[in-house]
């Protein structure tokens, strides 16, 4: 599972059956130097973290993230284990984030 900060929604015009249950969201994953800072920075239970370029996904959410928000999801096969048969699904929210406690390594 990564952590990531929504930044968008998709809207669609068709939408595949399996989609019909929730939303599809734009996510700009944490990277580690952005984990540590926006954890340095954030007080508690506010967890808002500063975007980095790099590479944005698209995640399918059924617990109604909103933009700002950051969650957990997970990718690939996993992602696709809540449904069943085949789905399109490349990357699943796993859960919504209230609080992030880091610990840098010593």
């Amino acid at each position: 599972m990564r952590l990531g900060t929504v930044i968008g929604r998709v809207t669609l015009t068709l939408k595949e059956p399996v989609y019909s249950a929730g939303s599809l969201l734009v996510v700009q994953p944490f990277t580690r130097d952005q984990f540590a800072a926006a954890a340095r920075a954030m007080p508690k239970g506010q967890p808002k973290a500063p975007l980095a370029p790099g590479a944005s996904l698209v995640v399918f959410d059924e617990l109604g993230a909103t933009i700002g928000s950051v969650i957990g999801f997970t990718e690939g096969a996993e992602a696709a284990q809540p449904f069943e048969g085949d789905a399109p699904v490349d990357a699943y929210c796993a859960c919504l984030v209230d609080q992030v406690d880091y610990q840098p390594p010593r």
